[in-house]
């Protein structure tokens, strides 16, 4: 989005808001009311099904959330909402499509892969968009023009587009840096490493130097990460020589070497260094003891604000707590063998399957229309910020959260999440606001909240940021079961060969390249390869 005054962006969205609200019939082209033109025509509200993730324990059902109140009564629309809570949504998700009880379509990050997508598009269960968009969505077919490349990524290679995306083009929100514990830095007189040689010798001094400063040189634990420690494999990648393609790229366990052959991830000799270097810190203690057996983020959080964390991944450090987040300093990318480069980086159109329109849906026309305002700047914003007066105000030229958002126990993106629904959860139908809007109303800077400014990861952005390769149907059926398997063995063989059950120098090696390969893992490089010279020609 072409960033623009507060000033101005308020009054469009104040203007739009009045005359909707003396509009009396009909909808224009974002999906909102407009004047009635013919006064023999009645204004007929519509009815339509979706269902949605949600999150129970800590926001209103959708029904009662503020936001889609007002939405209502901008709209000739009324959304019956099935509301699926985030605990059982896979399990609901697959019943539904099994047996044929499905809704008119689904809103936001519902579980569904590329290649579900594909499977039901093909068989007329999701509907085709793209002609419904040209005729309907003036919204998103700016932003395709805008950004070809969002187009590109959700285009099916029967030309046909059956899901609409995520979209979100800044580059700090959409990668991942190492937060490091800058009072342990501070404390042992250490710069932030630029190196992997740098951050492997801060990580020795962090374990033997009594770091945290509490008198007890057994407390800290240099790298500690909950749940799962791909997230780290993934960005250590870019150090290793594996990360042009991106975070997508690595998802589908490919990259473009620098002979410009794209090339698996997984039985490279590149990604043996890396299972190598994992090793090392692991033998040295430099890694949480529970790393493999799933350290527990309640206990994380925990460690965390006893100050016993040193180094962690995410988007942004108050993933550990928000009362922690000026004691971290985030790194973007670090020097290693194979280069500096920011692997954990995503492609704009994030979350591919973010809105989905069903055979079932008997106003496909006025939900498009519906969906659409959601990808221009009045609906970027109205879905992040709210309304002005309501939700918040604006101070000084800028806006600030009303005192019971910004106030909120549980922090201003929770409070948030009470009146507006796309701050929690991710990947919904909707183009982000600017960056630095994002933080204005929370009253900080991109600095202040991520702890690092956007330079760098500029300067160390992948060349390529590819989205997931939509495939064909064959495709589909071919990778799924090659992938099931093959990902079950490297999710066993990592911790084998990093704890050292496996020697990772020896024979072993050679059994696991073997083993990938009567999986398919031949098979499935020469698919990924025919889907990158398609997207890369479309």
């Amino acid at each position: 989005m072409k960033k623009k005054t507060w000033k101005s962006l308020i009054l469009t969205l104040a203007v739009a808001l009045l005359a909707t609200g003396c509009s009396s019939g009909g909808t224009d082209g974002s999906g909102k009311k407009e004047e009635q033109q013919d006064s023999n025509e009645t204004n007929s509200q519509i009815t339509i099904q979706m269902a949605k993730r949600t999150f129970p324990d800590i926001a209103p059902d959708p029904k009662d959330l503020w936001m889609w109140q007002e939405y209502e009564k901008m709209t000739d629309v009324k959304v019956d909402w099935m509301a699926i809570p985030d605990s059982t949504l896979a399990e609901k998700k697959n019943l539904m499509m099994s047996s044929g009880d499905y809704p008119e379509a689904f809103f936001g990050s519902m579980g569904f892969s590329i290649d579900e997508v594909v499977k039901y598009g093909s068989q007329g269960i999701f509907q085709p968009l793209e002609e419904l968009i040209e005729q309907h969505a003036p919204n998103l077919t700016a932003l395709f023009a805008q950004y070809p490349e969002v187009k590109k990524a959700i285009t099916a290679p029967d030309g046909h587009i059956y899901s609409l995306p995520y979209v979100d083009s800044s580059i700090m929100d959409a990668s991942l840096r190492y937060y490091i514990n800058n009072n342990w830095l501070t404390n042992l007189g250490i710069a932030p490493p630029q190196t992997l040689d740098e951050f492997t010798a801060m990580l020795k001094e962090f374990r033997d130097k009594d770091a945290n400063g509490n008198g007890d040189p057994n407390d800290e634990y240099p790298l500690a990460y909950p749940g799962n420690i791909t997230m780290f494999e993934q960005q250590l990648f870019g150090s290793f020589g594996m990360g042009n393609g991106g975070l997508q790229g690595a998802g589908q366990w490919i990259y473009k070497d620098t002979d410009n052959e794209v090339k698996l991830i997984f039985t490279d000799e590149k990604y043996r260094e890396v299972w190598k270097y994992m090793a090392m810190l692991w033998s040295e203690k430099l890694m949480h003891p529970e790393t493999f057996t799933k350290l527990e983020y309640g206990n994380w959080v925990a460690a965390g604000a006893k100050d016993q964390v040193g180094v962690f991944s995410w988007v942004a450090p108050g993933y550990i707590g928000d009362k922690m987040v000026e004691s971290y300093v985030g790194v973007h990318a670090l020097q290693g063998p194979g280069g500096q480069m920011l692997n954990w980086l995503d492609n704009p159109a994030r979350g591919l399957a973010s809105f989905i329109i069903t055979d079932k849906n008997k106003n496909p026309e006025q939900t498009i229309k519906w969906v659409d305002y959601w990808y221009g700047e009045e609906g970027s914003i109205f879905g992040f910020f709210g309304k002005e007066g309501v939700t918040y105000n604006i101070v000084d030229g800028k806006p600030k959260y009303i005192d019971e958002i910004a106030n909120y126990e549980g922090g201003q993106q929770l409070g948030a999440f009470q009146y507006v629904d796309n701050v929690y959860g991710g990947y919904y139908p909707y183009l982000e606001p600017n960056a630095d809007m994002r933080r204005e109303v929370k009253g900080v800077t991109i600095l202040d909240e991520l702890r690092q400014t956007p330079e760098d990861a500029e300067k160390y952005a992948t060349g390529e940021r590819w989205p997931q390769f939509m495939p064909t149907a064959n495709e589909s059926s071919e990778t799924i079961p090659i992938l099931t398997d093959i990902n079950q063995y490297i999710s066993e063989s990592r911790v084998k060969f990093i704890t050292g059950d496996w020697d990772i120098n020896g024979a072993q090696w050679d059994d696991y390249i073997k083993t990938l390969e009567r999986m398919g893992a031949s098979r499935y490089l020469e698919i990924k390869k025919t889907q990158y010279e398609r997207y890369s020609s479309s």
